[in-house]
């Protein structure tokens, strides 16, 4: 999927109301996370700038990419697609000790298969916590640049983290924790937190 400048202003420009609402929620993610993070589709950086000193951002929107730079935030450009999600350009030995995929497997067409890749890289890296955000199926149903609906039960498959270190700790619903709001109020999520055990 293409994304160009129009996607990077339509996340860019949102009223003050919605930039106060969305740091509620940048700040209820970034607590959940350890050490410098590696911020996977960071976007325009917006959580990546909680972050710890030493995190750094990945991000498919080469516009995105553009502007974050501009801002001194630390974003690569990453094509998972071409890396097979290897995260090849990390050396053996992580300086992170999180990472976070945050509203980027909704935008993918096999998003259990690519999750479990990036856990695998992850385990490599010897990250020890990764946390997953994902909308409710009123978030999901607002963009038309989403593809599968991933839920609590895709990401809680056994598959997902088999032979690897990691074990899923905890999920939440966010800002309540009830699953069905998210059928009917579109800035409703699921946060899932894989720890090493």
């Amino acid at each position: 999927m293409d994304y160009d400048d129009s996607y990077v202003d339509y996340q860019n420009n949102r009223s003050r109301v919605r930039k106060a609402v969305r740091s509620l929620y940048l700040r209820a993610a970034a607590g959940q996370l350890v050490g410098p993070t590696l911020d996977i589709g960071c976007g325009l950086g917006d959580l990546l700038r909680l972050l710890p000193h030493g995190s750094a951002g990945l991000e498919y929107n080469k516009a995105a990419v553009e502007r974050c730079n501009e801002n001194g935030l630390p974003v690569s450009y990453y094509d998972g697609f071409k890396d097979d999600w290897r995260l090849g350009m990390f050396s053996e030995r992580a300086r992170f000790g999180s990472m976070v995929i945050s509203h980027v497997l909704e935008h993918l067409d096999a998003p259990a298969e690519i999750l479990r890749k990036l856990l695998v890289s992850a385990a490599r890296l010897e990250i020890r916590r990764v946390l997953v955000i994902v909308p409710g199926k009123a978030g999901f149903n607002s963009d038309e640049t989403h593809r599968t609906f991933v839920d609590l039960e895709l990401l809680s498959h056994p598959e997902i983290t088999r032979g690897l270190p990691f074990t899923l700790r905890n999920s939440r619903y966010f800002p309540f924790n009830f699953r069905r709001l998210g059928d009917w109020f579109t800035h409703h999520e699921l946060q899932a937190l894989y720890e090493v055990h």
